[in-house]
């Protein structure tokens, strides 16, 4: 019974093996061949020369079966309608523009602007098709054209009568005129283009899945419409084409490729060598339980009388040893290089001899199992080196059914394959196999996410194969030498992402907090995500296996090492040669038009995710213990080189903290001893410092540690925590940390930077999905069907905004923030932040201190003038100010800092970032370790020495990265484990006051205003009294920081001596130690920039409100639009800026000022005229009333619906809602109506006046109270009693405006927490 593509699953079954685990020989082949073989053989003997026959005799059975069913069938030959050469390529001479091309020429990259390209066959009649693998999901126009269809640098396929396209990126049809049609395509999908010229269709399918008919009058028979493959891409595109050279992914039913395949015949010739194959392996390679010893019986006999050439070859060689059966079984494996043992082997160390296959009579040896193997072998060789097509349709099913899981004899089996491969098919070997590889790596390529399969889906079946094919040395050496190898390691290292429409069926059920759909459930997507990370994680170890290999692997090559290279290639591994080829060839990823042949994205996140984890170990060995290859980094080494070989190394693309490495190098030079590598220590928490803690992590040079006494022996007796995983040189460990670094720089960052954007897109879309549905809710008579139609259409709108969202947020999640990639991200950005710290902290040119007695320091180290030691001494290694500061009295510290690469600084503040946005995730603390433990502290307090000490450095010139340090405080700030954190520290809280002051008064104040503010959290009117802050708050020290009283001038050497454990310098230590006249500085500048800002938003708020009520008749729709943001924006600024005021009032350096008392009073008058009485405040009522719709019982945001009107009239405010004025709602047009009224009903939402006249109140009790208490000086005591008594005139008018104009917000406002003053 034949078995053909019943797979192991059926030969290893308890059916199909009834009756053979005691079988006699003969049986044993008659099962292997599927032909009767009695007569070849006997119980102890085989006959080779007639087993030869014999199975030649049954395939030419096969042969005439086949002709007879092919001769008897109807219909045309595949060459009937078609024109062209048998095999089908790309048309170099019809070739607009410009191509790059593979080595096969049908991978094709666009290196012009929109380049167009024909295939060498056309077609006239019948159903015809071929195949195109999207590289780069961009603009391409894929389909068919006729010879007159001209290409031009802006017109290509489907751009003339005659030929038609389709286009995945615009999701269009285009012949001539453009049309919608499709789905979006992403990477990997394959796009079959079936032309069917006996009907005039023409339908296109994405991954196998119709998109419908696109055109179905396609001209036929007619003189010159033969129709020809053809495409355009656009700069940078890249496509693969298949017109049949290789068996199709989605074969249509019906349609034939336009190169044909080989014949029926010879595809089941093929077919049966394979299966024979298998079950001969399947057999040899069965649990050894069930008995047979493979000895050397009947190895001489069949050498003799063997006829075929290389049969005659392997049985001599076999034969050839002449021991008893015991030894001759070892040399007979040893000999042909097969063996495994019980347990299964690697083939990199064989075991001694095979295992048995069968139990009973049958004695078969090594010798045997090579020669039954080159009966099928042989011939098989010949008609895949003819028909290269038999090796993706034939041999790759074969090797893929061997390689399953859960089953050992399979492994054995694959085992055993590779080794009879390589004895019998020598020099072809090396050819069929890598293309093997390559047929694996475009599989890799193209195999989506199914939920059918989880969770063997996405490309791990074939990485599976191709982990285990690499194995084989010899499968290794020939992968890793041969000219394609980096761009079939790219292919296997990439993954397929979803489309929105794939993602829609991986993640069928969302969820989101506060979503009240019928159809969302929480469970559900808890559910579809625990499956998914379970995938994903299969493959990503697949894919780390792989790194692992490389990693094994010696490169001898010196042709293809880089000029990167530092070290001899006998040093060098596989995997150092690929990074290297990774980085030159994606140098140019950032430039504003990348360059054509870059990686594709997924290929660096998996090789930076890989290296991540290799790197592991020597991450927490330097964090930990201060061990390992990592504790001293060679910065200058690696990113300060200037040099002409440094220009060839992708890492001086990068941007730098200080600027551009050109300029640093001409402006800021380094000393000899900055060029030293710089000792990264473990931070200590508090707990464990005492008053004089270990100095040894805060030295920053590593000679400096290594010199002194007793430090090599606690070395190594702390080196032993550190394992470094198997074939990893010390050596490599910083370029790797440095390469991890460019990868993330490239693209990973993009991906957690997208993580933030999505999560704040997420959390505003669902707020505005509720005011919706308030407002859906509160529609007239309480119905929600008689809610406008712009409701309920912005709605829709929004929800599906948020829906698709909510899907990729949670993919990103799942792919990038797995609990085994957060953990080893804490780790990789506590060593970063560890590493900036020290970096930032270390003199140009300090002479290393003498710890003790008889101890030398290093050997070279010059001072930053003539080369002479320095004579200052210095604390702990570290810098201690000079004089070199210029006056404003700054120590001068190394310009090691400016050369930093940015993305150093990017790993940290993303990961924290992104961390902190998550839905479902948080900051990452080692919750493992006991606590109180040095690992429990070690990230938080490398984070806070970090963030505190490069909050304000002036050697970070780049705006982006200053920006981001303050959104990242901002966003810790709001955690009060980061909060106490902070606190617990003075010497931290100090610096980082003081820094946001000096930001605030510089281009950066609107980020640095919202840090301010959660600084001053839950302080002002209405909130806590300053008798319940605590005087270690951060409240309290950016008071003290006003007034100049430090809390680090009370302290003793034990705080300093904490400080300087914790990550902080002595030069840190030293600054927060100001003198007066640099405190008062600062607070003047940052009281003076406070009220410029303040009088500029609340007079472009009022000017705002003007333009919005008397032209709000007459601007178009877009500029009405963006007025209405602006107000709101202004209004938003003014509030946060009103509560800053209000919090700084109270202190004696403000109110100690005439000038500041001035400019208070001038704009407290200018705030209460505004918005309680008088024309203005008026004015803004009637806008806020316009804009909102008329709600029974509800309140308005710009007064409400007062309970009585007599109190409303006291307040200035009209008693109901009114429509919309006339003129505005004639000068909307129809369409633009739901968007104006959106923006008008947000108007409303946002200005919310009593949210800017409770700071005003806390300001006129705090006036009051100075006043009572005499604070200002003698001189301004009449300006302190005008100011009191315009708090006794006002308050209680604006109080019963708040009272009575929004109700609700003040009860809620004031209710929390106990007023500030009864």
């Amino acid at each position: 019974m034949g078995v053909e593509g019943a797979g192991l699953a059926y030969l290893v079954s308890s059916t199909s093996r009834a009756g053979m685990d005691h079988a006699s020989l003969p049986s044993v082949l008659s099962y292997v061949y599927e032909t009767a073989l009695e007569h070849v053989c006997d119980d102890e003997d085989i006959d080779y020369p007639q087993l030869v026959t014999g199975v030649q005799q049954h395939v030419t059975g096969i042969r005439s079966a086949d002709s007879d069913k092919t001769s008897s069938s109807s219909g045309a030959t595949a060459s009937n309608g078609r024109l062209g050469p048998a095999v089908v390529a790309v048309d170099r001479a019809s070739v607009c523009g410009s191509f790059s091309y593979s080595s096969d020429n049908l991978t094709i990259e666009s290196l012009g602007n929109f380049s167009s390209c024909r295939a060498n066959v056309a077609v006239y009649t019948g159903k015809w098709m071929y195949e195109c693998t999207v590289l780069t999901p961009g603009i391409q126009q894929i389909g068919w054209a006729t010879i007159h269809c001209p290409f031009t640098a802006e017109e290509g396929v489907g751009d003339a009568p005659d030929s038609y396209a389709v286009d995945g990126k615009r999701m269009r049809k285009w012949s001539v005129k453009p049309q919608p049609y499709g789905e979006p395509w992403v990477q990997g999908d394959v796009m079959g283009c079936c032309l069917d010229l006996d009907a005039g269709t023409l339908t296109f399918y994405r991954n196998g899945q119709s998109l419908g008919t696109a055109y179905d009058r396609v001209r036929t028979m007619q003189p010159s419409l033969a129709y020809f493959p053809a495409v355009s891409l656009s700069h940078t595109e890249r496509c693969m084409l298949n017109f049949g050279a290789k068996p199709f992914m989605y074969p249509v039913v019906g349609y034939q490729p336009l190169q044909s395949p080989p014949s029926t015949a010879v595809s089941q010739e093929a077919a049966y060598y394979c299966s024979c194959f298998t079950r001969l392996c399947l057999i040899a390679a069965a649990d050894g339980q069930d008995g047979l010893v493979f000895g050397q019986a009947g190895a001489s006999t069949a050498a003799a009388r063997a006829n075929s050439t290389k049969v005659d070859d392997l049985a001599v060689g076999v034969a050839a040893t002449d021991q008893p059966q015991p030894q001759a079984v070892t040399a007979a494996g040893a000999l042909g290089g097969l063996g495994y043992s019980a347990s299964g082997c690697s083939p990199r160390t064989p075991a001694a001899a095979l295992g048995p296959p069968f139990s009973g009579s049958v004695s078969l040896s090594s010798a045997d199992i090579v020669l039954l193997a080159a009966v099928v072998l042989e011939p098989l060789q010949q008609l895949l080196v003819s028909h290269p097509y038999l090796i993706h349709s034939a041999l790759l099913p074969v090797l893929g059914d061997a390689q399953r899981e859960n089953e050992p004899q399979t492994s054995r089996q694959l085992q055993l394959m590779m080794q009879l491969l390589v004895l019998v098919w020598h020099q072809e070997f090396n050819s069929i196999m890598f293309t093997v590889l390559e047929a694996l790596a475009y599989r890799c390529q193209i195999s989506p996410l199914l939920v059918q399969d989880f969770p063997y889906t996405a490309g791990y079946p074939h990485l599976a194969l191709a982990v285990s094919l690499l194995q084989h040395p010899r499968i290794m050496r020939l992968f890793v030498l041969h000219p394609d190898f980096m761009s079939v390691l790219e292919g296997l290292l990439t993954r397929k992402s979803p489309s929105p429409k794939d993602l829609q069926t991986l993640l069928p059920h969302v969820w989101w907090k506060g979503c009240k759909d019928e159809t969302a459930s929480e469970e559900r997507l808890r559910a579809s995500i625990s499956i998914i990370t379970t995938t994903l994680a299969k493959v990503e170890q697949r894919q780390y296996d792989m790194l692992e290999l490389l990693l094994a692997t010696p490169f001898h090559d010196p042709a293809t090492a880089t000029t990167s290279t530092r070290r001899d290639d006998d040093d060098d591994c596989a995997l150092l040669v690929f990074l290297r080829f990774l980085l030159q060839k994606n140098r140019g990823a950032l430039r504003d038009v990348p360059p054509p042949g870059l990686s594709e994205s997924t290929v660096l996140m998996t090789t930076f995710f890989g290296l991540l984890r290799l790197l592991q170990p020597a991450l927490q060995a330097a964090c930990e213990s201060g061990t390992g290859p990592l504790a001293a980094f060679p910065v200058a080494e690696l990113l300060a080189a200037a040099d002409a070989a440094a220009e060839a190394s992708p890492v001086f693309d990068a941007p730098r903290l200080g600027g551009v490495v050109s300029h640093l190098a001409r402006e800021n030079s380094l000393s000899d001893l900055e060029k030293q590598p710089i000792s990264v220590g473990p931070v200590q928490p508090p707990s464990r410092v005492g008053s004089t803690p270990d100095n040894s992590s805060s030295k920053p040079y590593a000679s400096t540690v290594q010199n002194q006494q007793g430090t090599q022996q606690g070395s190594r007796r702390q080196q032993q925590r550190y394992v470094a995983p198997p074939a990893l040189k010390d050596a490599w460990v910083p370029e790797l940390l440095n390469t991890c670094m460019l990868l993330y720089c490239w693209r990973v960052g993009f991906n957690y930077k997208m993580i933030h954007t999505l999560s704040s897109s997420v959390a505003s879309s669902s707020a505005t999905l509720e005011d919706l549905d308030r407002m859906i809710a509160n529609s007239p008579g309480g119905d929600p069907a008689r809610a406008g139609t712009w409701l309920i259409g912005t709605r829709k709108v929004y929800h599906d905004e948020l829906t698709r969202d909510v899907r990729l947020l949670t993919l990103l999640r799942v792919a990038f923030f797995s609990p085994g990639k957060q953990a080893a991200l804490c780790n990789l950005t506590t060593y970063l932040a560890t590493l900036v710290t020290t970096v930032s902290s270390i003199p140009p040119a300090a002479k290393p201190d003498t710890p003790a007695a008889g101890s030398e320091a290093a050997n070279g180290q010059p001072s930053a003038a003539e080369g002479q030691p320095q004579q200052q001494p210095q604390q702990d290694g570290l810098a201690s100010p000079s004089g070199n500061g210029g006056s404003s009295g700054e120590p001068h510290l190394s310009n090691l800092l400016r050369y930093l690469p940015v993305v150093y600084v990017e790993v940290i503040v993303d990961y924290l970032t992104a961390s902190r946005r998550c839905d479902e995730q948080s900051i990452v603390l080692p919750s493992a370790a006991a606590a109180g433990s040095d690992v429990a502290v070690q990230g938080p307090q490398a984070y806070v020495a970090w963030l505190c000490g490069s909050l304000n450095d002036r050697r970070i010139a780049n705006p982006d990265v200053q920006e981001s340090l303050l959104q990242v405080c901002g966003l810790l700030l709001d955690q009060p484990t980061w909060r106490s954190l902070v606190e617990a520290q003075p010497d931290k809280a100090w610096e980082l006051v003081g820094s946001l002051l000096q930001v605030f008064d510089s281009r950066l104040w609107h980020p640095a205003s919202g840090v301010l503010l959660k600084v001053i959290k839950d302080c002002g009117f209405g909130h806590q009294t300053a008798a319940s802050r605590s005087p270690a708050s951060l409240q309290q020290v950016l008071l003290d920081s006003l007034e100049g009283k430090s809390p680090i001038a009370a302290a003793d050497n034990s705080s300093i001596a904490v400080s300087l454990a914790l990550g902080g310098s002595a030069a840190a230590v030293a600054r927060s130690d100001q003198d007066p006249a640099v405190v008062a500085a600062r607070t003047k500048g940052f009281l003076n920039r406070l009220f410029n800002t303040l009088n500029w938003t609340l007079t472009e708020f009022t000017v705002c409100v003007g333009d919005l009520h008397n032209l709000r008749g007459r601007r178009s729709i877009l500029e009405a639009q963006n007025q209405y943001r602006r107000t709101g924006l202004m209004f938003e600024l003014s509030v946060n800026f009103m509560r800053i005021l209000e919090f700084v009032v109270p202190t004696h350096a403000f109110l100690g000022s005439a000038v500041n008392r001035t400019r208070l009073r001038e704009l407290l008058q200018f705030v209460l005229s505004h918005f309680t009485n008088g024309p203005d405040a008026r004015r803004l009522n009637e806008l806020l009333q316009a804009n909102q719709p008329a709600t029974p019982g509800a309140s308005s945001s710009g007064g409400g619906t007062a309970p009585q009107a007599p109190a409303v009239a006291a307040a200035g405010l009209p008693g109901a809602a009114a429509p919309p004025p006339a003129p505005l709602a004639a000068a909307i047009p129809a369409y633009a109506a739901s968007a104006m009224q959106f923006e008008s009903n947000s108007l409303s939402e946002r200005v919310q006046k009593p949210a800017l006249l409770a700071p005003v109140m806390g300001i006129l009790l705090a006036v009051w109270g100075a006043h009572k208490e005499g604070v200002a000086d003698s001189g301004g005591d009449a300006l302190l009693r005008e100011l009191a008594g315009m708090a006794d005139e006002r308050f209680m008018a604006a109080l019963q405006f708040m009272k009575v104009g929004s109700g609700a917000w003040y009860r809620t406002h004031t209710s929390q927490q106990p007023q500030r003053a009864s």
